[in-house]
């Protein structure tokens, strides 16, 4: 199992790993600072990207993926072998424009619950620092820009975000996310939860930021109704 840094050790951006398997331009570390997609809690996440240098030879890794419990790792034209040692980098530009977005998408849903907003597909969080988010209805103007006031409320109180691991049996006091069809818990045993002080608590596996005020302004790209759905794409400035 390939040790996942950036949940224990949030801020680092370099390590020394080992190649443990290889398939191709596919390999797999034994410790790792890129986080892949986070689909497990139904906020997916755009994967991280870095570079690493082995057999002294800088290559771009642009892809990572969750697999059966094992992190693969895309090397652009570079295959390594079982054994390799690899010097590690993380884009921190990139991470950071995903952690603060997914940090945003967090404080938009209490808005949204509260305006009787149901989400009929899984709120994606994209490289670039975009939100998309999918509603069985329309919001009308003023809707929308309450749930984006408040949002923006929270970011400027800079409030704590934590995170925390439980189990399904031991959740209380999580938030329920409107989903259509319902699924107000989704994610897998053990459970991991981020929370944010006197705002919500969510069952995710993505990444973060430490305080709202990181996140920086939300605004709304654009929001449109369509076959019947309404298509909100917000950003961070």
């Amino acid at each position: 199992m390939t040790e996942r840094l950036w949940l224990t050790q949030p801020r680092k951006s370099t390590v020394l790993a080992k190649v443990t398997a290889a398939r191709g331009e596919w390999v797999v570390l034994d410790r790792t600072v890129l986080a892949p997609m986070s689909p497990s809690h139904r906020h997916p996440q755009a994967h991280d990207q870095g570079v690493l240098w082995a057999r002294g030879e800088k290559r771009r890794v642009d892809k990572v993926a969750d697999r059966d419990g094992l992190l693969w790792h895309h090397v652009v034209g570079g295959k390594l072998q079982p054994g390799d040692e690899v010097n590690l980098h993380l884009d921190p530009d990139r991470r950071a424009k995903l952690s603060r977005a997914h940090t945003a998408l967090h404080l938009l849903l209490p808005g949204l619950a509260a305006a009787g907003a149901k989400m009929i597909a899984d709120p994606v969080v994209k490289g670039g620092g975009t939100i998309r988010i999918e509603l069985a209805q329309a919001l009308s103007p003023p809707t929308l820009a309450g749930v984006l006031a408040k949002a923006n409320a929270s970011v400027e109180r800079n409030v704590a975000v934590g995170r925390e691991h439980t189990t399904r049996d031991a959740l209380h006091d999580v938030d329920a996310q409107a989903f259509e069809p319902a699924d107000p818990r989704p994610g897998p045993d053990p459970v991991e939860l981020v929370r944010i002080a006197g705002v919500c608590c969510y069952p995710c596996d993505g990444t973060h930021v430490e305080r709202t005020a990181q996140v920086g302004r939300i605004v709304v790209a654009e929001a449109r109704a369509s076959r019947g759905r309404f298509t909100i794409v917000a950003r961070v400035t």
